[in-house]
């Protein structure tokens, strides 16, 4: 009788342990559900929040050093994030950068001269916080450098500030005849708004690099 009552003491215990470990699963698998259901909304608010914050440290009256702590933000979101969504935070960058540069050059032809010089300062300032959110969204994502690249890169730091500006102003191709006509005025404008705004950045000792916006056309 002791016997049988022992066997049945330990199978209401085994049964107690085999119903909380399915419990324990459960609430596991509940948990891993939730977290796979979560990340994608969760990834999305820090892609649409790193994108409005870029917006706005572009689009405010800009200062390289005061920019660093939203740059660091930036740069926090982007560590959260995987390759695909970096590169639309990215695209969005470019996108606006665009826009901007566009807007810069009609202010330029339209501003008396003796205004000019300031809105350029504000457009190189702007361009370099840009670099900053350019190399934010380098970490991860981005396409390995080739050895041809990195070997640019190189010859690059070792140029002065106004050979690299040459350098890539040479390596820009030429736009189709057709979108050249298109563009026509256009990219006279924004020629003579580059001219200048090259000329400033070496006055003032700043590398722009690539971070110059492309005239009408060339993509």
């Amino acid at each position: 009788m002791r016997g049988a009552t022992a066997r049945g003491g330990e199978d209401a215990s085994g049964s107690r342990g085999g119903r909380l470990a399915l419990a324990s699963l459960a609430l596991v698998l509940v948990g891993v559900g939730g977290w796979m259901l979560l990340r994608p909304s969760r990834t999305a608010r820090i892609v649409d929040e790193t994108i409005a914050l870029q917006d706005a440290v572009l689009s405010d009256a800009v200062d390289p050093v005061a920019a660093r702590g939203r740059i660091a933000a930036i740069t926090r979101n982007i560590d959260q994030l995987p390759p695909a969504d970096i590169r639309r935070v990215r695209d969005a960058l470019v996108a606006r950068l665009r826009s901007l540069g566009e807007q810069s050059v009609a202010r330029f032809v339209d501003a008396p001269p003796e205004e000019r010089t300031a809105l350029l300062d504000g457009d190189i300032a702007r361009l370099q916080v840009a670099r900053g959110i350019f190399e934010a969204t380098d970490q991860g994502g981005m396409r390995p450098f080739t050895e041809a690249e990195i070997r640019e890169r190189e010859e690059r730091r070792r140029m002065t500030p106004e050979e690299r500006q040459q350098a890539d102003r040479a390596r820009r191709p030429a736009p189709e005849p057709s979108t050249a006509a298109s563009a026509g005025l256009d990219r006279k404008l924004f020629e003579r708004y580059f001219e200048a705004l090259g000329k400033r950045a070496k006055e003032k000792k700043v590398d722009l690099g690539r971070m110059v916006p492309r005239p009408p056309g060339r993509g």
